[in-house]
């Protein structure tokens, strides 16, 4: 599970290298090409994350329907689904088909991304449609027959959905880690394992650790994986407090990895002593979530190592 990936601001690649290539999916990322990569792969980041509420509500859907039946008006607990904001979604939809069509080519992720942005778009009406109907409880003055039309309409949309951005995301993810392991190795070479550097570490470190948060709590699978990354993100976090500490330099994000292990060492417990309800995980897990955005918005600030 791929979570989020967070957008590499164009200012973090200004300085130059001589020789800076990467090989992902068959094709070549030059210095030269860093600015236009870096816009296409923020265009793609962009859809990914405004996709991640149809991808919720579609979870909230599947915690109290029987797929195979449909709804029925009369389940226990009728959540129904949570809205797409219709506005940015388009924004994404439009700015990820005209990266789709800007070079440099990536043929197979450029392909994958006009396939989520087609399903994206097909699928949040109906979510948002819906989302009003189950607000409004018409399922219990029409006998659910509202509800048993939006569910025929809404399977087929969203699974195509689903394997659409379970295909993107793992592309994209190829990319991302070759922008990220360039630019580490970058700052490295230019500055040292000074604050940026270790800002830069903590956050790819992060990223892997969110990204393989179970989204399922009754079905978190492996757990080694997880608990691996919390161990290297902790490792990375307490050198990073360590050097704010030893030179006296600090900046916007110090205080985030901290806590983003804090989080996810309680998400961690929560699951493997079972203690992670089904209804109320999402608050935890959107805590995580909140908290890592946040520090990739602090990274964006102009001023590091004040």
């Amino acid at each position: 599970m791929k979570l989020l990936r967070s957008i590499v601001a164009a200012a973090l690649f200004a300085a130059s290298l001589h020789t800076v290539a990467a090989h992902a999916q068959g094709y070549e990322v030059q210095e030269a090409d860093l600015d236009r990569w870096i816009a296409k792969n923020n265009a793609y980041v962009k859809l990914l994350n405004e996709s991640l509420r149809a991808r919720d509500s579609w979870n909230r859907y599947l915690s109290w329907v029987n797929l195979e039946r449909g709804p029925t008006g009369k389940e226990r607990i009728i959540y129904g689904l949570y809205s797409v904001g219709a506005s940015s979604a388009r924004e994404a939809i439009a700015a990820a088909r005209k990266a789709a069509d800007t070079p440099p080519a990536a043929p197979a992720l450029d392909a994958a991304a006009k396939e989520l942005a087609s399903a994206f778009e097909t699928v949040f009406p109906i979510m948002n449609e819906a989302n009003d109907y189950y607000d409004r409880k018409d399922y219990m003055s029409d006998n659910a027959a509202g509800a048993k039309r939006l569910h025929g309409q809404l399977v087929p949309a969203a699974r195509a959905f689903m394997a659409a951005r379970d295909k993107m995301d793992n592309l994209q993810e190829e990319l991302k880690d070759k922008l990220d392991t360039l630019e580490l190795a970058r700052i490295e070479k230019a500055e040292g394992k000074q604050y940026r550097w270790h800002m830069k570490r903590t956050m790819m470190l992060a990223k892997k650790a969110v990204d393989l948060m179970p989204q399922d709590p009754r079905r978190p699978g492996d757990m080694k994986e997880f608990d691996l990354a919390i161990s290297k993100l902790a490792d990375a976090a307490r050198e990073f407090d360590a050097y704010v500490r030893d030179s006296g330099k600090s900046g916007p994000v110090d205080h985030y990895p901290r806590d983003i292990v804090g989080r996810l060492r309680e998400v961690k417990d929560k699951l493997a002593k079972g203690r992670a309800d089904p209804n109320f995980y999402s608050m935890d897990y959107n805590g995580v979530v909140n908290s890592y955005n946040m520090m990739i918005n602090m990274a964006r600030m102009p001023m590091f190592g004040r």
